[in-house]
């Protein structure tokens, strides 16, 4: 009897979640009795309780890569913005009288949503949409042909569409007010996973009992589920150095 040797260096953080769910779903799905021993269903609920508080996060922590994908998605289309006001205030003293009154034309559009850039994240995207309709409406399409603006348009609709679109899929978890530490969380459920998983192993040789060598089993072949998944992985991925540590 043994235990399937596998490094934690190589799991990723997501990986570690699912690892652990693994087990406790395996577990559970054989229908053992955990109060069969006190210690092990001491260190059993441990993992259980550990598993969701470690989900969330790491959610926690895609939500945060989200808000920062939100803020560089909003600070290009507030450049988009710029550039298309940019390219119309061109023909601020232009001499030519076509262009001076297309200029004028779109000024007032323009001025209407002056303040667009300030609003919140759902009202500057409405806005925006409403300031591309007027723009485009067939009153001011020969002013926007005459100037050259309706490029800036396009890119202003672009960047407003790539904003909304992940703005709609973002997670319920963005606005998360938890603080969670992975690291410490990630450190202390491996090693109650592998105090459990060393304890079943020493029971399972010393106890003639079918719970201990079934559990055996079940933590084994959670194991080799994601010792082969790393077996396959690229040899030269490097570990991150901060989660440095081996479930024997």
């Amino acid at each position: 009897m043994k235990l399937i040797e596998i490094s934690t260096t190589r799991l990723q953080n997501l990986e570690v979640g699912q690892f652990i769910i693994r087990f406790l779903t395996d577990f559970e799905n054989q229908n053992l009795d955990v109060a069969t021993d006190t210690d092990f269903k001491r260190l059993f609920d441990t993992l259980k309780e550990q598993s969701p508080i470690y989900d969330a996060a790491l959610n926690q922590k895609r939500a945060k890569t989200e808000s920062e994908l939100l803020l560089k998605l909003d600070n290009s289309r507030d450049k988009a913005i710029r550039s298309l006001r940019r390219a119309h205030s061109v023909f601020e003293y232009t001499d030519d009288t076509t262009e001076q009154d297309a200029y004028a034309t779109l000024k007032i559009v323009l001025k209407a949503y002056k303040d667009i850039q300030e609003e919140n994240y759902e009202a500057e995207s409405l806005g925006i949409d409403n300031l591309i309709v007027e723009l485009r409406h067939a009153k001011n399409s020969s002013a926007i042909q005459l100037l050259g603006l309706e490029r800036h348009i396009n890119k202003l609709e672009e960047t407003n569409n790539a904003f909304k679109n992940t703005f709609n899929q973002r997670s319920t978890n963005t606005i998360s007010a938890e603080v969670f530490n992975t690291k410490l969380l990630r450190k202390n459920i491996l090693e109650t996973y592998r105090n459990l998983s060393e304890y079943v192993l020493v029971m399972a040789k010393n106890r003639n009992n079918p719970f201990y060598t079934d559990t055996l089993t079940v933590v084994n072949n959670g194991r080799k589920y994601f010792a082969d998944l790393l077996a396959r992985r690229h040899s030269g991925q490097e570990a991150n150095p901060e989660e440095n540590s081996v479930v024997k």
